[in-house]
């Protein structure tokens, strides 16, 4: 809970000393985003752990192959790194790249999940 208080005083600090150097230097300000962003990224990075084991092990329960849950967790660092890309760029005030990048990451996430949609369909070959 503490995490989230700090998290959120991180953003809300780094919010308004944008808007104010904003004015005097958007590079700066873009800096300061950044930082801020990734600060942020270091006080959740300790809570990813958890998730990532107590999904390895759903996976081992259920008797998953690697090969169908990576495309999964590749799809969602690529949307998470998107997310993140996209409101830079919108920050920035370069919202033709932030739809690229958005768009990109969409794309990607189709073709990292090719091997996965590739092993439905032999499921599906194998059951018809």
């Amino acid at each position: 809970m503490a995490v989230s208080f700090q998290l959120s005083a991180l953003a809300m600090v780094a919010a308004l000393l944008t808007v104010v150097i904003k004015k005097q230097s958007p590079e700066l300000s873009l800096v300061l985003t950044l930082c801020a962003c990734s600060l942020g990224a270091g006080l959740l990075l300790s809570y990813v752990e958890p998730v990532l084991s107590l999904a390895r092990s759903l996976a081992e329960r259920a008797q998953l192959d690697g090969k169908l849950t990576a495309p999964l967790w590749k799809c969602l660092g690529l949307g998470l790194l998107t997310e993140i890309s996209s409101a830079v760029c919108t920050d920035a005030g370069q919202s033709a790249l932030a739809k690229l990048v958005e768009l990109g990451g969409g794309l990607l996430c189709l073709v990292v999940s090719l091997p996965l949609l590739q092993a439905v369909l032999a499921l599906i070959e194998v059951l018809v």
